[in-house]
């Protein structure tokens, strides 16, 4: 699966908006995809006829979905998206822990382990069932069972990146849960993807594991962790709040589904 994009632009007087075809997700839904990276207003009175240069452009790629994630105080940004009918779907939130090495964690029995290649099909199977409140899910558009695909997928593609990483935690030599992790830059890493195996879930393991892999981060001298979590998902949301994590302005993200006649 091919994960380079070519990004478009279209500037103007009136608004700069940077956009893409979304190879793996149009793989995935069986229909094509297009992101909005950047989109910023200059001028009000003209944006919205400027917009439809991305309309246009839609159209002819026979774009069936759009997304878009703004940041939340992009008031205007967030109107006009509305207005050329796309849908609130979610508020993404990317929390933040700086100064790691700073903080006392306690030893763990949980085990930090990167996984092989003989745990993809595991994982991939754990993945495929147990995220039910991400943007895709919560999309009345996109079916479930497709939403559920992506995270295998996204599990699968993981094991073939050279800027990923997964860890398993282990419990009593049992796979208790999974981190997907990227590394940016030197001594930041990003949680692109967390599960917790079903049958692990709502015994108070949450703040075990994730400082399993705090203190894991700690030993490969990470200074700052970073994430990504739906505002629906209040448990988790929480989670990070008791494990000292701040969060910045949150992101504002809009699907427009397409039909093409």
């Amino acid at each position: 699966m091919k994960f380079d994009v070519q990004i478009e632009s279209i500037a103007t007087n009136n608004i700069n908006m940077d956009f893409f075809y979304v190879p793996w997700d149009s793989h995935i839904f069986n229909k094509n995809v297009a992101q909005i990276s950047n989109l910023k207003i200059l001028k009000a009175k003209n944006a919205l006829n400027d917009f439809e240069l991305y309309q246009k452009w839609c159209s002819q790629k026979e774009i069936d979905l759009s997304s878009c994630r703004l940041p939340h105080s992009q008031v205007n940004e967030s109107h006009l998206l509305e207005s050329k009918g796309f849908k609130f779907i979610e508020l993404n939130h990317q929390p933040i822990l700086a100064n790691l090495a700073l903080l006392s964690l306690p030893a763990s029995s949980i085990e930090i382990i990167e996984a092989e290649e003989c745990d993809k099909t595991a994982l991939a199977n754990v993945a495929e069932i147990i995220f039910h409140n991400e943007r895709f899910h919560i999309d009345p558009n996109i079916e479930t069972n497709l939403a559920n695909k992506r995270y295998r997928t996204w599990v699968e593609n993981a094991f073939k990146q050279d800027h990923q990483k997964i860890f398993k935690c282990i419990l009593n030599t049992e796979i208790i849960a999974f981190f997907v992790v990227e590394y940016p830059k030197f001594g930041h890493c990003f949680w692109s993807l967390v599960g917790v195996l079903p049958e692990f879930q709502g015994k108070g393991l949450g703040k075990k594991v994730w400082r399993a892999m705090l203190k894991h981060h700690q030993e490969e001298l990470i200074s700052t962790v970073s994430t990504s979590i739906s505002s629906h998902n209040i448990p988790v949301f929480n989670l990070y709040v008791a494990l000292g994590f701040r969060f910045p302005e949150p992101y504002t993200t809009f699907h427009c589904s397409y039909n093409h006649v």
